[in-house]
């Protein structure tokens, strides 16, 4: 991590989850605007390994909070076995967390299942967050419900697999899920298997988390979820499928207080490949709207 970042790592007990999360420091001499930071992240890898590339380059903010969300990471149920979890229960694992630290006013980015997380986050909390970032967020994936629910339901078929006692079976449910989300990405060996290792930590947990988003495409009202975000960028991988993009620029263009970015050359994996583009993206989205440019 780079040097300006003081980094405590702590354990807050909750009555079912043993909660790991990150905290980083600094001066807020040291940053252009002192503020707090909220990063979610995506299904199957852990908080820090995300979102570090983007954390080392931020010019904003003197405090961040990094959370390893249910199924993943060092976060567990007390016992250690894997279970099956909702998005609610996510989402108030990160508002005791946010209540314990005494954070009562932040800004917020979320990844894929955490993108999902941090809109729940922020119609529980209105007026609490104040600029919100969702990286490809989990629900965001289509415009059309039924043809998102039947996506949906090939995530939770390579979830399946991911719980199988077969090693072989396993690998081939993180390939699917990959062959979903990521229909264009890097035809590199090398890139591939460090993508399917990053994932294999815990395939349990990330299996669940999967399967949590399935069921709540099918559970809440979207458009009443949208509807109380406030102050949002989105950001999409240029080789994302074209219909994703699609939604992304749509809501854009039907909410002045919506924006969305393409990051060129990458996929879903777009915190990995470009953290730098990212982190940049924070930064300006942050100052312009504080600005009252947005």
């Amino acid at each position: 991590m780079a040097h300006h970042w003081h980094h405590h790592t702590q354990v807050f007990s909750l009555p079912d989850q043993q909660l790991t999360y990150h905290l980083f420091t600094r001066p807020p001499a040291q940053c252009k605007t002192p503020g707090r930071l909220l990063l979610l992240h995506g299904a199957g890898v852990a908080g820090e390994l995300t979102w570090s590339g983007i954390l080392r380059r931020l010019s904003h903010w003197h405090e961040v909070l990094v959370p390893d969300l249910r199924g993943m990471g060092d976060t567990r149920f007390p016992d250690g076995v894997e279970r099956p979890f909702t998005v609610e229960q996510v989402r108030d694992d990160v508002l005791q967390l946010l209540d314990q630290r005494g954070w009562f006013e932040f800004d917020l980015a979320g990844y894929s299942f955490g993108g999902l997380i941090a809109m729940l986050v922020a119609q529980s909390r209105p007026g609490v967050v104040k600029h919100t970032a969702l990286l490809e967020p989990a629900l965001m994936e289509r415009a059309d419900l039924t043809t998102l629910r039947r996506i949906r339901q090939d995530y939770s078929d390579a979830a399946q697999a991911m719980r199988s006692e077969n090693m072989a079976h396993r690998h081939a449910g993180i390939v699917k899920f990959l062959d979903r989300v990521s229909p264009h990405r890097s035809s590199s060996r090398r890139v591939e298997q460090a993508t399917i290792h990053r994932l294999a930590h815990r395939p349990e947990g990330f299996s669940y988390a999967l399967d949590a988003v399935t069921d709540a495409v099918h559970r809440l009202d979207r458009e009443a979820l949208f509807a109380v975000q406030r102050q949002v960028m989105t950001f999409y991988g240029g080789r994302s499928p074209e219909p994703l993009k699609q939604f992304h620029r749509q809501m854009a263009a039907t909410r002045t207080d919506w924006q969305c970015v393409e990051v060129p050359g990458t996929d879903h994996a777009l915190p990995y490949q470009k953290p730098q583009r990212i982190a940049y993206g924070l930064d300006h989205f942050y100052r312009i709207v504080d600005n009252g440019v947005a």
